[in-house]
């Protein structure tokens, strides 16, 4: 993870269950204001209702053939630039 309003996570290739354990882990991590960005080798259905579930609300960009790039924060704060 980086410093800044950004928290970066990589959790392509992990094997299944441990992207969304790092994923929810990180989240419990941000700081007002703060969002995540996690790289991750497919959309990841399951997670986004526990997301919302927890008051988080997020987006989801493809930038390679293979890799989504997830970015999660808070609702309430609005979505980061």
């Amino acid at each position: 993870m980086t410093g800044g309003d950004t928290l970066a996570l990589d959790v392509r290739g992990l094997p299944p269950c441990e992207p969304m354990e790092r994923i929810l882990a990180a989240i419990e991590t941000l700081a007002p204001g703060q969002s995540l960005l996690a790289r991750i080798s497919r959309e990841p259905r399951p997670l986004l209702p526990m997301l919302e579930q927890r008051g988080f609300a997020w987006r989801i960009e493809r930038n390679e053939a293979e890799c989504c790039e997830l970015r999660i924060w808070r609702a309430q704060e609005g979505a980061p630039r």
